[in-house]
């Protein structure tokens, strides 16, 4: 559907015609300076030197890990904010406790043999992926090849730094859900006590 809203948004349809390869993909580089995901005022982060002696291999593992973990924790986020009984969102599983910590160690071994079970699938699909030729670190699904303009690097840098909050979201929303016992939604808003 996302893909097609260009084509709905454009002036007129024009039929898309089979490119060369070398045409639809912009060359691969993983250069430390310029590299995607640059944000103003720091430039590029890597307050431990990762990547200091880092290979351009190397460089992009650690962009790939970047990418999965903060993906996995906008998903971590989305999920613990839905889950609280204080979610505007309809409750799906009512019986577990809006604490995300205390759901974990509800949830029955059926559920934990699914949710292993999908994370494995989903690994082995993107090791298999990532062998392509063209494979560029995040594109799990090929999904770059739709976008080559200037915009694509914009978009780029929004989902590393969305990520990158989420990651610290997540564990936010997990320590405060440590300390009080309460959900998300409930610790943010104060719930009658204080976190910090």
């Amino acid at each position: 559907m996302a893909l097609a809203m260009p084509l709905l948004a454009s002036s007129g349809f024009v039929a898309l015609q089979a490119a060369p390869r070398s045409a639809v993909r912009p060359a691969i580089s993983m250069k430390i300076e310029g590299m995607v995901g640059e944000s103003a005022p720091l430039g590029f982060f890597d307050p431990l030197g990762f990547s200091k002696d880092a290979s351009p291999e190397t460089m992009k593992k650690y962009r790939e890990a970047e990418l999965k973990h903060g993906r996995v924790a906008m998903l971590a986020c989305f999920g613990m904010i839905v889950a609280d009984d204080k979610s505007l969102f309809p409750r799906v599983f009512a019986k577990f406790s809006s604490n995300p910590l205390q759901a974990i160690v509800d949830t029955p071994k059926l559920g934990w043999l699914q949710i292993l079970t999908f994370i494995m699938f989903i690994e082995v699909l993107g090791i298999i992926n990532s062998r392509r030729p063209d494979y560029e670190p995040g594109n799990f699904l090929g999904s770059s090849q739709w976008e080559t303009d200037d915009g694509w690097k914009s978009y780029q840098t929004k989902e590393l730094n969305n990520g990158r909050l989420a990651m610290f979201g997540a564990i936010g929303m997990m320590v405060g859900s440590y300390i009080t016992g309460k959900g998300p939604i409930d610790v943010i808003s104060g719930g009658g006590s204080v976190v910090f």
